[in-house]
């Protein structure tokens, strides 16, 4: 018999996958934000602690921080908070019954600090009462002194304060503005 001469089937050469590209890994972009300085409200509580509530908000009206619920008497609470560079923020302390915290009913207070450097304070109000103000910068504290005592902060005299406005609000002449610009419609620009 014979054999049949084994068939020879065709060969492949194989296939090579494409290398695939190598992966760089992103790094989001950063996120940027305003610098920004711990304050610390101080709250010290009177006779009547659940009376008192306040808030600080921003220029728009946006709470920022606020405090209320309190249940004990004669109590200093602290709460610090990382305020913006040059935006404008109002602190506002209510009393339910309208005779502030101080001195009738219990010796209360408000305190707002920065660093070591008390920048509002006071406890002898009616219902309520606001103060506006702006961080300068790591040392100063710009205070409307409208609603205020009148003190000066890290060196910078009571007119200096009183008189250097921030960025968007009504002014009468640049030397009234922090940026030293005051726009033809009465704004600091």
């Amino acid at each position: 018999p014979v054999t049949p001469a084994p068939t020879s089937f065709p060969t492949m050469t194989p296939t090579l996958l494409p290398t695939p590209a190598p992966v760089i890994p992103t790094t989001p972009d950063p996120i940027l934000s305003d610098p920004c300085f711990d304050v610390t409200i101080s709250i010290s509580t009177d006779y009547y602690p659940r009376e008192t509530e306040w808030s600080i908000t921003g220029k728009e009206g946006n709470v920022i921080v606020s405090g209320d619920g309190y249940t004990t008497t004669s109590t200093e609470h602290n709460k610090n908070e990382c305020f913006s560079i040059g935006r404008i923020y109002t602190f506002t302390i209510l009393d339910e019954y309208g005779d502030g915290i101080c001195c009738e009913y219990g010796e209360g207070s408000y305190k707002l600090s920065l660093g070591e450097t008390a920048f509002i304070q006071g406890g002898a109000f009616g219902s309520s009462i606001h103060h506006k103000f702006a961080i300068a910068d790591d040392e100063t504290v710009l205070v409307d002194h409208d609603t205020c005592t009148g003190e000066a902060f890290s060196g910078a005299t009571q007119s200096d304060i009183r008189s250097k406005i921030i960025t968007g609000e009504k002014c009468k002449e640049s030397s009234h503005c922090l940026s030293g610009r005051c726009s033809g419609n009465g704004i600091c620009i």
